[in-house]
């Protein structure tokens, strides 16, 4: 099928659907142009975080550990916030927030977050020139 011809049918397809119809890119098509720019784009931010970890020294170095440090704190205190009713119950070792009330799962998720994105930020803190 010819580019030209192919072009016209998927208008036609996207002109004739249903609401609950949904059309995804073909995989040809995803990796030849999306996964190109995805990969540019993926590619660009990490020379951005990179650069900026690897030109951090002094002060600044100092400010960016205590910053993820911090966020690790709030990370691992919203976990045992959201985990309170279960050492109450004596429940030290459970997995996932199935065990825990519904309330408390929100800050369960929120806790690894912040605990996963201060462990990154001290990571990448470790690529600096000291």
């Amino acid at each position: 099928m010819k580019r030209g011809a192919m072009l016209g049918f998927t208008l036609r397809a996207m002109k004739n659907r249903n609401c609950d119809e949904w059309i995804w890119p073909r995989a040809d098509q995803w990796i030849g142009v999306w996964g190109l720019v995805t990969i540019a784009i993926v590619g660009v931010v990490t020379t951005w975080i990179l650069n900026f970890f690897t030109e951090l020294t002094g002060a600044n170095w100092i400010i960016c550990y205590f910053i993820s440090l911090g966020v690790a704190v709030v990370g691992v205190s919203l976990i045992f916030y959201a985990k309170l009713p279960l050492y109450g119950q004596r429940r030290f070792f459970t997995f996932g927030p199935r065990a825990l009330p519904a309330q408390r799962r929100p800050f369960y998720r929120w806790g690894y977050v912040c605990a996963v994105l201060g462990i990154l930020l001290l990571a990448g803190s470790l690529l600096s020139r000291q």
